[in-house]
């Protein structure tokens, strides 16, 4: 299937009104809005349960990327993706205490 001309470039169509509908055998789908949502997300191995990686994103195409590379980095995984309510990395307000130093005689 060829791209369409508005997906060759970097940041999508900037006027989306102009572009040709896209079309699915044959009937035309109805026209919708390009939005950006927060995806926050972890990739694991479905088989053995490891986190393989993780992001946060506004980018479907960032997350399709990372599950690419994932699957390039480990051919033998079956890759998982959940997606979570909050950042996948820790924020300030996430982060756990150090643990008590403990001093020995």
């Amino acid at each position: 299937m060829r791209l369409p001309a508005w997906m060759k470039g970097h940041h999508g169509p900037h006027r989306i009104r102009d572009r040709q509908p896209d079309m699915w055998n044959g009937k035309p789908l109805p026209q919708r809005e390009i939005t950006h949502t927060n995806l926050n997300y972890r990739l694991y191995d479905g088989r053995t349960g490891e986190l393989l990686s993780f992001n946060s994103t506004n980018s479907l195409d960032s997350l399709v990327t990372d599950v690419l590379r994932t699957q390039q980095e480990h051919p033998g995984a079956r890759i998982v993706a959940v997606e979570y309510d909050g950042p996948a990395f820790p924020t300030g307000a996430d982060q756990l205490p150090d643990p008590p130093v403990t001093h020995r005689r």
